[in-house]
């Protein structure tokens, strides 16, 4: 059976997906800082804490807001030219 999805929460779903953007988020954050480490020799504490602080947040509102609108855009092309199809069916009875 055929459906379409012709509207997305953009409110729930920025939430829902900007979590996920932040776990692909911090191990790349943590990996700079390394590497600014390695590069420089040392940093400050309170350095590594800012950069780290600022750099999530950047992360979290960009990305909220960006995921926010993508909703939006997704919406009104649906509503004008149909939405993604996607195909369901039942799952297999586990034995």
């Amino acid at each position: 059976m055929k459906k379409q999805i012709s509207y997305i929460a953009p409110g729930q779903t920025a939430k829902a997906l900007i979590l996920v953007y932040l776990t692909f988020s911090v191990p790349i954050v943590v990996l700079g800082i390394l590497v600014a480490f390695v590069r420089n020799g040392s940093i400050e504490l309170g350095t590594i804490f800012s950069t780290i602080f600022s750099a999530l947040l950047l992360n979290a509102i960009l990305g909220f807001v960006l995921l926010w609108i993508a909703c939006h855009a997704y919406n009104w092309v649906a509503s004008r030219f149909g939405g993604i199809e996607i195909q369901l069916s039942d799952a297999p009875e586990e034995a």
